[in-house]
């Protein structure tokens, strides 16, 4: 039990506990993405079909460049996803970026630059959660969409709160 208790955070309270439990499930969401694309297209479900709307192509114009060059398009049966397999991948480096970041902070949340660090992650990830449900239409609400944001929330609102507790100011 001492050698399990010696790999744990030295820092008070609950916090670095969350941090880390975020980033050992953040491993295994890294990893699964480079071996399939299932569990990612379960939160990216949003349905596609190309932008009829597009002027053709040019000399100084190609839609194959334009970024709307798919519409959503839920309802179409000839609507597919956006992740590709590069997309699928990309989402897990950003994860394990994510995830060491999380769990570096989990064991040095004395120090504010940090601490700081940590909290950007959630910001930036929520961003981009709310961006791809709201904007960009790559998903719909459902429970696997709920955890990133749910955890994130909660880490945006907690963290802040409790900064000072944890923070050394030299």
């Amino acid at each position: 039990m001492d050698s399990l208790t010696s790999l744990l955070p030295p820092a008070k309270g609950i916090l670095p506990y969350y941090m880390i439990i975020i980033s050992l499930t953040s491993i295994g969401n890294s990893l699964q993405t480079y071996l399939t694309l299932h569990f990612t297209r379960r939160v990216y479900n949003g349905r596609f079909v190309p932008n009829t709307r597009l002027p053709p192509a040019s000399a100084a114009y190609n839609p194959e460049d334009a970024t709307d060059k798919l519409v959503p398009a839920q309802s179409n049966p000839k609507a597919t996803d956006q992740l590709t397999p590069l997309a699928g991948r990309l989402f897990g480096t950003w994860t394990l970026i994510t995830c060491i970041v999380r769990c570096y902070a989990a064991y040095n949340l004395h120090i504010g630059p940090i601490y700081d660090l940590a909290i950007w992650t959630y910001v930036v990830a929520l961003s981009h959660f709310a961006s791809e449900l709201f904007i960009y239409k790559s998903m719909t609400f459902g429970l696997p969409q709920m955890f990133p944001f749910t955890l994130a929330t909660c880490a945006l609102i907690w963290m802040p709160l409790v900064r000072s507790s944890y923070v050394e100011i030299n």
